[in-house]
C-alpha cells in the first residue's frame, strides 16, 4: 500500500517533467530559423538546360506534326514549303497517322524526298505540285473552284456543330 501512494506522489511529478520536456521540444521547432531557400531557388533558376539546335529535318518534320495535328503545342517552328504542306494536308487519315508515329527527322527526310516511309505516297517535288495546282484551277468538270468546295466544307462542319448544340440544349432542358 506504500508503494502505491509512493507512487501516486510521484504521478504529478512526472506529468510535470513530461509537460516540461514537450513544452521545450515544441519551443525549439516552432521558434527554429527556417532555412533559407530562397537562395537555392534563385541558383536553380539560373542554370539553363542546355539547348540543342535541331536540323532542318527536324525542323521540317515538327512542321509536318504541327499541321497534322495543330493543338499540339508545336508553335514557332517555320512553315512547310507549299507542295510539302499541300502533301500533308492531302493525306488521309490512317496515311497521316502513319506519318505522325515516325520521329521528326524520319519526317523530314521523307518530306524532302531522300528517305520514304512505307505504305505512304512519294512527296511531290514543286514543279509537279505547280503542276497539279494548275490542273485542279483548270478542271472545269464539275465547274466548282476549289474555293467553293472549301466554303462548303466549312458551311456543313457548322451546320453539324448548330446541330449538336442544340441537341445538347434540348437534353439539357429535358
Amino acid at each position: 500500500m506504500l508503494m502505491v501512494m509512493a507512487a501516486l506522489a510521484m504521478t504529478p511529478a512526472l506529468v510535470w517533467d513530461g509537460c516540461r520536456w514537450t513544452w521545450r521540444v515544441a519551443r525549439a521547432v516552432m521558434g527554429g530559423p527556417a532555412p533559407d531557400v530562397a537562395e537555392a531557388f534563385a541558383e536553380a533558376d539560373a542554370v539553363e538546360p542546355p539547348v540543342a539546335a535541331l536540323t532542318t529535318d527536324e525542323e521540317t518534320g515538327l512542321a509536318a506534326l504541327a499541321l497534322i495535328a495543330p493543338f499540339a503545342g508545336e508553335e514557332g517552328t517555320k512553315p512547310l514549303p507549299a507542295h510539302q504542306e499541300w502533301y500533308v494536308q492531302e493525306l488521309t487519315r490512317e496515311e497521316r497517322m502513319k506519318l505522325a508515329s515516325k520521329y521528326p527527322d524520319r519526317i523530314g527526310r521523307h518530306l524532302r524526298g531522300v528517305d520514304t516511309i512505307p505504305g505512304l505516297p512519294v512527296v511531290p517535288t514543286p514543279a509537279q505540285h505547280g503542276a497539279r495546282v494548275l490542273d485542279a484551277y483548270l478542271d472545269i468538270r464539275d465547274g466548282t473552284r476549289p474555293e467553293d468546295i472549301a466554303e462548303s466544307n466549312r458551311a456543313f462542319s457548322l451546320a453539324v456543330i448548330e446541330d449538336l448544340l442544340a441537341d445538347l440544349d434540348e437534353k439539357l432542358a429535358a
